[in-house]
């Protein structure tokens, strides 16, 4: 059985390959996206930010990406503390906690906290463009946009049912819903 109890006969093999080939034009409309904004690299500490207030780089990469910085500061909180060390079981790395093959897809050094939390932020903003919600964008940076759109079409409108229990957690931690 596959996955919410399906077999997977021709018609459900020819939806997953419909179903990844959306995702990978997704993956190139963001990347595009990502370079027509100059690229991950740029921002980092504001001129009112210390070269180490974090906390203030978030909500300041935040506001220049148009998502809402508590949120964004409460995801960082989530991520990794605002330990711009962390490295967690998973591998992910750094204060956005970000995986060695996003980070190499990004072009960015998850060990630089400025850097990454610019990175993490236009993500973010990308996401939420994208898929119309925070909630949506939390599911992308966490599980991946692959799980958020299996989420959806197995669930519809009650999307978040479907995702892994560690991302309806995460969810519920930094969105609160």
């Amino acid at each position: 059985m596959g996955y919410l109890g399906r077999s997977h006969g021709g018609d459900e093999m020819k939806e997953a390959g419909t179903f990844f080939v959306i995702a990978a034009f997704f993956m190139c409309l963001f990347y595009g996206y990502i370079e027509s904004q100059g690229g991950f690299k740029q921002g980092g500490p504001t001129a009112s930010c210390g070269s180490t207030d974090y906390r203030c780089q978030a909500r300041a990469d935040a506001t220049d990406n148009g998502i809402d910085p508590t949120l964004f500061e409460r995801q960082i909180n989530q991520e990794s503390g605002f330990n711009p060390s962390a490295l967690s079981d998973k591998g992910a790395i750094g204060i956005a906690q970000i995986e060695p093959s996003t980070a190499k897809g990004w072009n960015v050094n998850p060990w630089d906290a400025s850097v990454s939390l610019s990175a993490a932020a236009k993500a973010m903003a990308w996401y939420q463009n994208t898929y119309g919600s925070f909630d949506k964008a939390l599911a992308c940076y966490n599980a991946g946009c692959s799980s958020l759109l299996t989420a959806e079409k197995g669930c519809g409108w009650n999307w978040k049912a479907c995702l892994p229990s560690e991302t309806q957690r995460y969810i519920a931690a930094v969105a609160g819903g």
